[in-house]
């Protein structure tokens, strides 16, 4: 055998087992399309995989953060004068 032998017996080769490859891959995928679970109902507001999640209303302030912004301020200011 010399080389052109063994270089066409490997091209050859080469493109059978290329050839199953893509006739198992076609099986492969046809067999996992099959697989695919059937449609469920839909979702009135249309989410499939999440639940909204809203953030709670926004609150009033309350006296203890109004007070406490109110110090934060004056001694921001007493720095400012400092300085």
């Amino acid at each position: 055998m010399n080389v052109v032998d063994l270089l066409i017996t490997i091209v050859v080769v080469t493109i059978i087992v290329t050839i199953v490859l893509a006739v198992a891959t076609y099986v492969a995928y046809k067999l996992r399309l099959a697989r695919e679970p059937a449609l469920r109902e839909e979702n009135p507001q249309g989410l499939r995989y999440f639940v909204r999640n809203d953030p709670p209303p926004p609150s009033e302030p309350t006296a203890s953060n109004l007070d406490r912004l109110e110090r934060d301020v004056e001694d921001l200011e007493g720095h400012a004068a400092e300085a």
